[in-house]
């Protein structure tokens, strides 16, 4: 009795997250990103994997989103999964050295932060050391810069710790 109420449970809520995740396509990117909803509420119950496919498929379902914002995400939930493949893919689908070129301050600021992140997940402590020490004499050290910082103080945490 209890194994079949186990795997009644179990389906149950197998079809309610599908069911949730295939409503969600449908939400305006407002609504889709706001911090209730969505991929930020599976992201919150340590659903790192799945809250990165469900970007993907919204991504791929939605024509007029951010992308570049999504695809910031869903490499930051897949490199939370510990899948640095797929968190690389996503990542670097954020930047360009066009953005250091042409962007302003602003844009090479992205420009480093992004390829700073991407060090530490890809466990190249030199080039992330290289990227910091650039800003540091370049830039401002805004919030982007601090987290950089921090990932670097963590470096022996996997990158789920290390960016909370």
């Amino acid at each position: 009795m209890k194994l079949a109420y186990l795997t009644y449970s179990i389906i149950l809520v197998v079809l309610v997250e599908n069911c949730f995740a295939q409503n969600s396509l449908q939400y305006p990117s407002n609504i889709f990103n706001s911090d209730t909803c969505c991929w930020r509420t599976l992201s919150a119950e340590g659903k790192y994997r799945e809250a990165a496919n469900l970007i993907i498929h919204y991504k791929r379902q939605n024509t007029n989103v951010n992308k570049h914002s999504l695809n910031w995400h869903a490499g930051q939930l897949f490199a939370k999964a510990g899948d640095t493949k797929q968190a690389e893919k996503y990542m670097k689908k954020t930047y360009s050295v066009l953005y250091k070129w042409f962007g302003g301050s602003d844009g090479a600021q992205w420009y480093y932060f992004a390829k700073g992140t991407l060090a530490f997940v890809e466990r190249r402590k030199n080039r992330m050391e290289r990227i910091i020490s650039k800003w540091q004499r370049k830039y401002e050290q805004d919030g982007n810069y601090h987290e950089l910082i921090k990932l670097h103080s963590n470096w022996d945490k996997p990158y789920a710790e290390a960016y909370k």
